[in-house]
């Protein structure tokens, strides 16, 4: 599975709505809580390694007062997991919880976690996220409360009473290739030499393999003649999902939009192969999906594989 997808909790969506259950579980002895402020985890630092941070029941009271949000995330085994979340309030909450604990942005630290924990404070960040930035009702305005253990946003107003739900964004990301090369971009913004895959959001009315076309088209001028699914990954930066596929091109004619890209080109194994060995090429993170696309692209033929480039990639 991608990075951030193998969380080990059962969600009991069905629970969430028994208010004293939730409270029950929440006053449990075997309770474990994670905190999110703003974008940032908090996590725990060793000596010479970071986890995340699971709270105690002791612990996680003296911080109660002070959030924003509380979510119940699921439970493993007897054990319930539950999030907190804050606006700010950093220096209070590491005042408070002690020199061992830092608040880290979680995109720059997954690949030092177990992936367990990271997919379990990927979610956290997502559903904390969603109720902090749905203070309000977009229907009416009035001020909306969460509701069924943080998973429902429940509109104040009499007249209105709308329910929300967490809202998850739709993005197509895609390995296209021809013959023995494949098809790169960047972005200006990005590091210097890095290059990933095509990818863009799902517009209304459209298939996610048309999602793919386009923006193919769009972004490169590449006609595109087969689209396969590939998997899925959740992407909580701050809420998307990414629908991953490959897909296999007519010809390598290019006509890049430039107001889409800085750049896009024609890679085969070889001058990826040169290139990160000279140092002047650059893979995206190996927690991202658009890093299994090439990886496995890359794997599916030649002498070896992307991994012996890149010892330290996971």
């Amino acid at each position: 599975m991608n990075y951030f997808s193998h969380t080990p909790l059962y969600r009991f969506s069905e629970l969430r709505a028994d208010e004293e259950h939730i409270d029950k579980l929440w006053r449990s002895e075997q309770v474990r809580v994670v905190v999110v402020s703003d974008t940032l985890s908090l996590l725990l630092e060793q000596e010479d390694r970071v986890e995340a941070a699971f709270l105690t029941k002791e612990q996680a009271a003296a911080l109660e007062a002070l959030a924003q949000v509380r979510v119940y995330l699921g439970s493993e085994g007897d054990i319930p997991y539950f999030a907190l979340g804050f606006e700010g309030k950093q220096e209070e909450l590491l005042g408070q919880l002690g020199g061992e604990f830092s608040l880290q942005d979680l995109r720059t630290v997954a690949l030092e976690l177990p992936k367990e924990q990271a997919a379990l404070l990927s979610y956290a960040r997502a559903i904390v996220h969603w109720n902090l930035r749905h203070q309000y009702c977009p229907d009416c305005g009035s001020v909306m409360h969460s509701a069924e253990a943080g998973h429902v946003r429940k509109c104040s107003g009499a007249d209105c009473n709308r329910q929300h739900y967490p809202r998850t964004d739709t993005a197509v990301i895609v390995l296209i290739s021809e013959g023995d090369a494949c098809l790169l971009g960047r972005q200006a913004t990005w590091p210097q030499g890095q290059y990933a895959t095509i990818a863009g959001f799902l517009e209304p009315g459209e298939t996610l393999e048309q999602a793919v076309a386009r923006e193919a088209k769009e972004e490169t001028g590449v006609e595109l003649e087969s689209i396969a699914y590939h998997s899925s990954q959740p992407w909580p930066f701050p809420s998307s999902i990414m629908v991953g596929f490959s897909a296999v091109a007519s010809s390598r004619q290019l006509k890049v939009n430039h107001d889409e890209m800085d750049d896009a080109r024609w890679f085969t194994r070889n001058e990826i192969a040169a290139g990160l060995k000279a140092g002047d090429f650059r893979l995206p993170p190996p927690v991202s999906i658009a890093y299994r696309l090439i990886r496995d692209w890359f794997n599916s033929e030649g002498e070896y594989g992307l991994e012996d480039l890149l010892p330290s990639a996971r």
